[in-house]
């Protein structure tokens, strides 16, 4: 009996795994707003959130070809990466390589996936996270999925118009109330706060 033969007798597996495309700014600043969405031309590292959504156990894979398309360029990751075993219900944040996108708007991504066990075979499931529902895709042992970039221009000028907004407040107050007593006020809040928590760490020491 030859090796085609020996594999055509191993029962089929299914396991159902759901992906999802996750990423993190590269250059992180402790006073930036995180962005549900990649932003244009801000570096980022990016991999997969992999769960067991199944009932069979998992027994690891290789994610081989990861690709981002944006427009007409694709880019893909320099290596494959192992996906560790799961158990059902079992999760883990894989992060797979760098990138920097100078495309806005749609994207997509996808993979193909090989599995470590003769027989088993991978039903990988897209999560839609504004439904939170999972849809299978239609392809075993590959996946894929539709993201979105944000414009690094639009970005900026929700940042001036918040800019803009706050410095006409500032002239609405001071215009109403004057800066002055405003800023007495202001003051005096953060000075009733501050005592507060004073009592509070003194009355947790004693």
């Amino acid at each position: 009996m030859d090796n085609e033969e020996q594999l055509e007798l191993i029962p089929e597996k299914i396991v159902k795994l759901r992906l999802q495309f996750i990423h993190k700014p590269i250059n992180k600043k402790w006073y930036a707003k995180k962005f549900p969405f990649l932003v244009q031309n801000e570096p980022f590292e990016y991999g997969l959130k992999i769960k067991n959504i199944g009932i069979e156990p998992f027994s690891g894979a290789l994610i081989k070809e990861f690709a981002i398309k944006a427009g007409t360029l694709t880019q893909h990751a320099l290596k494959a990466v192992k996906i560790k075993p799961l158990n059902p219900g079992e999760e883990f944040d894989l992060y797979i390589d760098k990138y920097t996108l100078w495309h806005e708007g749609s994207i997509s991504t996808s993979c193909i996936l090989v599995p470590d066990k003769n027989g088993e075979v991978i039903h990988t499931y897209q999560h839609h996270r504004d439904h939170d529902a999972d849809e299978l895709f239609a392809t075993p042992n590959e996946w894929w999925h539709d993201y979105y970039c944000q414009s690094q221009q639009q970005l900026l000028q929700t940042k001036t118009n918040n800019l803009i907004l706050l410095l006409t407040t500032i002239t609405v107050v001071e215009a109403v109330f004057g800066l002055k007593e405003s800023l007495k006020y202001i003051a005096g809040i953060v000075a009733w706060c501050l005592s507060k928590v004073g009592w509070l760490f003194a009355w947790l020491a004693s």
